[in-house]
């Protein structure tokens, strides 16, 4: 029964198609843009120079704790008092890290997330442009299971990309 309904849909779909004008279908494969767009490589690094500060202060808090650490491996001198006084500020110091860093990774997902916000409105914009430019019927972009070659138009979609003028990566 089932088996029969997909061939009444397919036969219903064949007829009104040799009706009707063929349409224009692409398909866009939004990680390799996301990946190979000029204006993703500019995200990136605007988001290295935002965040390497913060990283660099982190790697040194981290290396503040190694040498604490060794302080207390190899100090032999240390009193029993001074040697505890030196493990809690080690402790101390580790909890303050762990929350930076989370802190750190939290900041860094939210404004990253944001980029790629401004960015895939970019890309759609764009492909709305291509859309009209080239007159296709429908574009895909996710949750497809298989593309022919001939409908696959990320090439195009990222060279449109590369010519956006930088004052005109938010096409609107």
């Amino acid at each position: 029964m089932h088996l029969f309904l997909v061939f009444t849909i397919l036969a219903v779909f064949q007829t009104a198609s040799a009706q009707e004008p063929a349409y224009k279908i692409g398909f866009v494969n939004t990680a390799r843009v996301l990946k190979e767009a000029p204006q993703a490589r500019k995200v990136e690094e605007r988001l290295k120079a935002e965040f390497e500060p913060r990283e660099a202060q982190l790697k040194q808090k981290r290396q503040e704790i190694l040498a604490l650490e060794d302080q207390l491996k190899t100090d032999s001198a240390l009193t029993a008092n001074a040697r505890r006084k030196l493990e809690r500020e080690i402790r101390l110091k580790v909890s303050q890290l762990k929350f930076l860093e989370q802190e750190f990774r939290e900041d860094q997902n939210l404004r990253r997330n944001e980029e790629i916000r401004e960015l895939q409105q970019v890309i759609s914009n764009v492909l709305k442009m291509q859309g009209d430019n080239d007159k296709f019927d429908l574009i895909l972009t996710e949750g497809v299971s298989y593309v022919s070659d001939r409908i696959d138009i990320t090439a195009e979609t990222i060279e449109m990309l590369k010519q956006l003028p930088d004052s005109s990566e938010e096409i609107q």
